[in-house]
């Protein structure tokens, strides 16, 4: 085995060593709670809103708009249970994160449309809603949604709109969604940061916390910080910021070396769409059996999934690749292939041959060809 290839960085990325660095600095030198009173609490504190104001700095926004959480689902959840009017649905579209379907669902839902691209087709509602939602980019496809739209249907409501960014810092702009989305969060440990940590942006009326307790973060998410998870989480994002263009042309340019070689030696399809994120790719394999293929794959050192790491016990297909036509067999043969900065486009390259090879040995087995035909 040539590999492993790792292609699954909208899982997750490596840690930026800057960013462990910094975590480790202020993990020794700050070990009190920045809650108490003495020097070493205080000291600790003065980390905390340092790292807090560098974040804000960062991303154009108030200090005191940005909040330190444990991960981008757990910012979804707080915003989806308590923005808006919880006595009304949640508006959105079957692009989304299932740590934002699934709250809304208990909430209850009003449901966009997706086009064949995966693209969510913003109407105005026609019933009364509580809140819009809108990932900035699919997930499991990459497609970019359509924000400034989302955005007006928010305000034509009167409703917040609240905006996943998990997969799309250091990856494009976060320009279209921070002067309009009232809630935006965004997932550390996809652009460098620790998992276990990420922040939350928060603009306007803020939410109905889902915990009380300390009142920490604006009362938003109680129990002790950590100092040194939000040194750190504050530095990746200045980073990923910062770097979004460079980071952008290097996992293009990788993805599209995988993807031209790939091209080349199986026959395949590109499902995702050409406005998508720079580093992702989704193939569909026809004449394939679905449910053996990435076993292959992981056996041949390639590294790869078919939807979000956080539905990777479920057997069912990503929900967007069925909104989009897909039956079910014919969307078990999508693959999603995912770049990140230390992806290199000779590694691509040999990475999409080894995949080649499995599709090819796959087809010529018997029970090959089982899987469905393609569009429902």
């Amino acid at each position: 085995m040539e590999g492993p290839f790792d292609l699954d960085h909208n899982a997750t990325t490596p840690v930026d060593p800057r960013v462990l660095e910094r975590f480790l600095e202020v993990e020794a030198a700050c070990p009190h709670n920045p809650g108490s009173p003495h020097a070493g609490g205080r000291r600790a504190r003065a980390v905390l809103e340092e790292a807090r104001a560098a974040a804000a700095d960062a991303a154009g926004v108030a200090p005191d708009e940005v909040v330190f959480v444990a991960s981008c689902s757990e910012a979804n959840n707080i915003a989806i249970a308590g923005l808006g009017d919880p006595g009304l649905p949640v508006l959105l579209a079957p692009v989304e994160h299932k740590s934002v379907a699934e709250p809304a669902a208990r909430r209850g839902t009003s449901m966009w449309d997706v086009d064949a691209m995966g693209t969510a087709i913003v109407r105005s509602p026609g019933v009364p809603i509580g809140l819009v939602c809108l990932t900035h980019a699919q997930g499991e496809i990459g497609t970019l949604q359509p924000i400034a739209a989302a955005a007006a249907c928010a305000r034509e409501a009167g409703v917040p709109l609240h905006v996943d960014a998990a997969q799309t810092v250091g990856r494009v702009p976060l320009d279209e969604v921070l002067p309009v989305a009232d809630s935006v969060s965004v997932s550390s440990h996809k652009f460098g940061g620790l998992r276990g940590a990420s922040l939350w942006i928060v603009r306007g009326t803020p939410p109905r916390p889902l915990l009380v307790g300390g009142g920490q973060e604006s009362g938003l998410r109680p129990g002790t910080v950590s100092t040194s998870l939000a040194a750190a989480t504050a530095l990746a994002f200045e980073l990923a910021l910062q770097e979004a263009d460079e980071r952008a042309r290097g996992m293009e340019a990788a993805r599209q070396a995988f993807e031209e070689e790939l091209l080349g030696l199986v026959r395949c399809t590109r499902v995702t769409p050409p406005h998508a994120l720079p580093n992702t790719v989704t193939i569909h394999f026809a004449d394939v059996d679905g449910r053996a293929l990435l076993p292959a794959l992981d056996l041949a050192g390639v590294r790869a999934s078919q939807g979000s790491a956080c539905s990777s016990g479920s057997p069912e297909p990503p929900a967007v690749l069925r909104a989009m036509g897909f039956d079910p067999d014919a969307a078990r043969q999508c693959v999603r292939f995912a770049t990140s900065p230390r992806t290199n486009t000779d590694s691509a390259r040999r990475a999409a041959r080894a995949v080649a090879a499995v599709v090819s040995r796959l087809r010529s087995t018997a029970g090959g060809g089982k899987s469905g035909p393609g569009r429902a």
